[in-house]
């Protein structure tokens, strides 16, 4: 009988202690973290205070308006903020970190942050997207919410468009840039799913713009700002001509970079050609005339042209090096425009990948030696991701290009 209330009572024990300390493994929004549960421990009122005060910063609301609605404790894998407590935007190392998984709610937003013990704040933006914002990109893809991969997101401010004839609030509000995988660039979105935008650009357009449609320049602009996520200071339009181009005949500057193609038509089009500045950068934009009639139109601007000499000359540099031959035996193949997350699409495991977005370049270029069995006219290439400034440059991969035939 003794053995039995002894058996008894280690059973009893073992449950309250399971119920006191569980530790799983989580997918969090493709995060793995490890959560351990234990509701004797509540999160530290510092840290408390710490992340009530960031999120009403970031939401721009009183701080009293906000609820504590979860918090357990975690670790995950990211990188170590600097003395002036941010994650270099160059690749680190990754390091465990060891802190809490907090939800802090307001009327409509349920945001997540990670907070390591000594108070490092980091916002999981991809968790803390709402329902609204969700279903207006669902809409807006035309695919279900559940089937969405979003690959980063950011806080980010932005205005609201007006009415035709209406009257708009000239202050910025509070958005999200999200961008979702398989999408060309990244959306611009209240906390409502309403669409923002960056202002008015018409107000940057020279007088005299060759007869391009003013919609279609503002919408050259507008991928221009997109880019920089603001308006530079220095943002203007340098110049708009109207050109001709046929792949089949001639070359020179006024013309945009031929695509891999075989024997090409010989077909003389017609259009603009848009060159913009913005920060460092100098965009140019080559504009068919049949996107007049096209709603759907979106402007890319042209990599080869666009890529900055001194980022050229970096990565030939980079390829050499890793090749092992001399710089002037590389050649630069294709340089296209590319959004990515904040470790340029290549390590996103990290927590602080996700919560920005970083446009830039995917960049080929040609050199070393092809592998073994490949055809004689193959050529290797060497491919990186890159950032606007020209600061990340990340090798992706190695490969084999043929010319089309």
């Amino acid at each position: 009988m003794r053995a039995k209330i002894l058996l008894t009572s280690l059973l009893g024990f073992l449950l309250i202690s399971s119920l006191i300390f569980i530790a799983t493994t989580q997918q969090q929004n493709g995060i793995n973290a490890l959560i351990i549960t234990t509701p004797s421990q509540n999160l530290p009122k510092h840290l408390e205070t710490a992340v009530r005060q960031k999120m009403s910063q970031q939401l721009g609301i009183d701080s009293t308006l906000l609820t504590l609605t979860k918090s357990q404790k975690t670790t995950w894998e990211d990188c170590l903020p600097d003395k002036s407590g941010i994650i270099p935007p160059q690749p680190c190392p990754a390091k465990s970190l060891s802190g809490w998984r907090v939800t802090m709610s307001s009327q409509l937003e349920n945001w997540v942050y990670y907070v390591t013990n000594d108070g490092f704040i980091t916002l999981d933006a991809t968790a803390s997207l709402n329902k609204t914002i969700l279903a207006a990109l669902s809409e807006k893809l035309a695919i279900k919410p559940q089937n969405m991969s979003i690959v980063a997101a950011q806080l980010t401010k932005g205005f609201s468009s007006c009415a035709i004839n209406g009257t708009c609030e000239i202050k910025p509000v509070v958005g999200w840039r999200i961008l979702v995988e398989g999408t060309e660039k990244p959306f611009l979105l209240g906390m409502y799913g309403q669409d923002l935008n960056y202002g008015n650009l018409r107000l940057f357009l020279p007088p005299v713009i060759a007869e391009m449609p003013p919609n279609i320049a503002v919408k050259v602009l507008a991928d221009v700002v997109n880019r920089h996520d603001k308006v530079t200071s220095n943002l203007r339009v340098e110049s708009i001509k109207a050109v001709t181009w046929n792949w089949c005949e001639g070359t020179g500057i006024d013309r945009p970079t031929p695509p891999e193609m075989g024997n090409c038509l010989n077909i003389t089009q017609a259009g603009w050609q848009m060159n913009v500045i913005s920060g460092t950068n100098r965009y140019v934009y080559y504009v068919h005339q049949n996107a007049i009639s096209n709603p759907n139109f979106y402007p890319l601007p042209d990599g080869m042209q666009s890529l900055a000499s001194s980022l050229v000359t970096t990565v030939k540099q980079d390829v050499a090096k890793r090749v092992k031959v001399s710089e002037n035996m590389i050649g630069l193949h294709r340089a296209s425009p590319k959004f990515f997350d904040g470790c340029l699409d290549l390590d996103n495991q990290k927590l602080h990948c996700r919560q920005s977005i970083l446009a830039g370049w995917e960049v080929s270029a040609l050199g070393g030696n092809v592998p073994s069995g490949s055809p004689s006219w193959a050529s290797a290439t060497q491919s990186y991701n890159v950032n606007l400034a020209g600061n990340d440059i990340r090798f992706v991969h190695s490969g084999v290009w043929l010319p089309v035939p």
